[in-house]
């Protein structure tokens, strides 16, 4: 695995968008983030797609995947804070500079919609990416995710112990597995299957959550995993928040992990706290962990970052 820097205060932070725009929260969202990442000490650059409006996207394929490519070759960017998901990343995930990218690796974060992209770098370029907190989510008083989250860009990696014992965790599958994370939003990870930026999930853990879809379609979506062999290869899995995914008296999507992931029986955590709810514990993808399902806790196994 190719190490990264852990951010330090003076660092550069590059704050765009790959999907979706910021509405009408542009310049509100960027006085208070600036603010925000300025006070804790790291300076910011904005790029075009911040800003930018194309229908539902933030600006043009060619706006979105230019920023995304010129962040990474900026030496003096350090860390990527994609602002937020919605939907554009696939339309621009075979459009970056793979090699460009694999000779800057740098910290890039995001969850929902950039489950594409924190999913193919790490496949492609060979170091972590991490299914963290958007831009918009630090604006919030969430305070313990977003503890939770500059602690997992600001401090050494092995040895780190995530314990959610303490929230609404709970096991589905008893038992202990090693091995990397993988995935995010399972509407992605279907999305993806088939593709050259298919999330490989051989000997993994798979990280799976979502919002806003109906049980029918949570089902298509893990029937696809199923069929493309997803499900039996990974190693164990993490079951994160199903945000209004509204169930009706045919079918849950507690039915549905009780038909898919269960009969499995490969150690699983469900209700994790990751996805579109709070709290919200960021994790590394691409990095080797100890997953304990019994007890609910996460111990990461290998150093993410350079030394000071």
């Amino acid at each position: 695995m190719i190490k990264l820097d852990k951010l330090k205060k003076g660092d550069l932070i590059a704050i765009l968008n790959p999907s979706f725009n910021n509405g009408d929260n542009t310049a509100k969202e960027y006085v208070k983030l600036k603010e925000l990442l300025e006070t804790r000490g790291y300076k910011t650059k904005f790029y075009p797609s911040y800003f930018a409006h194309e229908g539902y996207l933030a600006g043009s394929d060619t706006v979105r995947k230019t920023d995304i490519n010129d962040a990474f070759s900026n030496k003096k960017v350090k860390a990527i804070i994609c602002m937020r998901g919605g939907y554009g990343a696939s339309r621009i995930v075979d459009k970056l500079d793979y090699e460009v990218i694999k000779n800057n690796p740098k910290i890039i974060t995001g969850y929902s919609d950039i489950t594409v992209l924190i999913n193919a770098i790490n496949k492609m370029c060979g170091f972590a990416t991490f299914h963290g907190l958007v831009g918009f989510s630090l604006l919030g008083e969430n305070y313990d995710s977003i503890n939770n989250f500059w602690k997992m860009l600001e401090e050494d990696s092995k040895g780190k112990e995530i314990d959610v014992s303490n929230t609404k965790a709970e096991t589905l599958v008893w038992g202990s597995v090693e091995g990397e994370i993988v995935g995010g939003n399972l509407t992605l990870l279907a999305t993806l299957s088939g593709t050259p930026y298919e999330v490989d999930t051989t000997d993994k853990i798979l990280l799976i959550e979502d919002v806003g879809e109906a049980p029918y379609r949570i089902d298509r979506y893990l029937s696809t995993l199923r069929l493309s062999g997803a499900l039996d290869k990974a190693k164990g899995f993490i079951l994160g928040y199903f945000t209004n995914c509204a169930s009706n008296k045919n079918q849950t999507v507690r039915d549905l992990i009780n038909e898919y992931i269960a009969p499995l029986n490969k150690p699983t955590i469900m209700n994790f706290p990751i996805g579109h709810s709070f709290p919200f514990v960021s994790l590394p993808l691409g990095v080797k962990v100890r997953m304990d399902a019994t007890s609910n806790k996460i111990t990461i196994l290998e150093e993410i970052y350079n030394e000071d």
